[in-house]
C-alpha cells in the first residue's frame, strides 16, 4: 500500500525549464548511445574497437542510471558491484563516503556481459576523467546536442525521475544528497497542491 504521507512529485511540480539546472533529457541520453554505434559502426571491426564501444556506452549508461559523478564512474571496480543484491557501492569523491545505488536487471547483464567479453578484472574502465570528458562531447556532437558536460546527466536523470513521480527523498539518496532540501531547491517548486494537501486537516486554531 502506498505510503499516503508521501505524494508524487510530477512534471507539474518541477521548476520551470529557465530555472532547472542545465541537464540532459531521457531522449538526449539513448540519443548519445546511438551515437556511440553509429561511431564505431564506421570503423573496422576489431577487439579493442568492440571493447572501447561497448565501454563507452556502459560508461555513459552508468552515468545516467546512476547520476554518479564522472570522477567516481571513472574509478568504478569490479568488487565495487554486488551481483546477488543488486547494488553498486559508489564511492562519492565529493562526499568522501559511499553511497548504495540500486541497479537494474539490465544494467547488470549490460555490466556481466562487459566483464565477461573484454575479461575484465579490476577497473571497468581506463579512462581518466578528462578522456571521458572528451568522449562525452565528442558524442554529444555526433548526436547534435550542445553544451553537454558530465554534470548534465546527474541533472537530468533527478529530473526524469520526477517527471515519473519518484518521491523525492528517493531521488536524493539516489544521488548522494546530504539533504532532501537540497533536491528540492535544486529541481522542485512547491505549489499550492503541495501545500494543500499537507494543511489539510491540521488545525490551526483553537475552536
Amino acid at each position: 500500500m502506498q505510503n499516503q504521507n508521501i505524494i508524487p512529485f510530477t512534471q507539474g511540480q518541477l521548476k520551470n525549464i529557465a530555472t532547472l539546472p542545465p541537464h540532459i533529457t531521457y531522449e538526449e541520453y539513448n540519443t548519445m548511445l546511438q551515437a556511440v554505434d553509429q561511431y564505431f559502426n564506421q570503423k573496422k571491426e576489431t577487439e579493442k574497437r568492440n571493447h572501447h564501444r561497448d565501454r563507452d556506452k556502459l560508461m555513459l549508461s552508468l552515468m545516467w542510471e546512476t547520476g554518479g559523478r564522472i570522477d567516481d564512474i571513472c574509478q568504478l571496480k569490479t568488487t565495487d558491484f554486488d551481483f546477488k543484491k543488486r547494488e553498486l557501492n559508489l564511492y562519492m569523491k565529493k562526499r568522501k563516503r559511499n553511497n548504495i545505488v540500486t541497479l537494474s536487471d539490465r544494467m547488470l547483464f549490460e555490466i556481466s556481459e562487459y566483464l565477461r567479453n573484454h575479461q575484465i578484472r579490476d577497473r571497468l574502465f581506463d579512462l581518466t576523467r578528462q578522456r571521458a570528458w572528451q568522449l562525452i562531447k565528442k558524442y554529444a556532437s555526433i548526436a547534435e546536442i550542445s553544451d553537454v558536460h558530465p554534470h548534465k546527466f546527474r541533472h537530468g536523470l533527478a529530473i526524469y525521475l520526477l517527471q515519473q513521480s519518484v518521491p523525492i527523498p528517493v531521488i536524493s539518496a539516489r544521488l548522494g544528497h546530504s539533504s532532501v532540501y537540497i533536491t528540492m531547491q535544486l529541481y522542485m517548486k512547491v505549489t499550492p497542491e503541495i501545500q494543500r494537501h499537507f494543511l489539510e486537516g491540521v488545525p490551526m486554531r483553537e475552536d
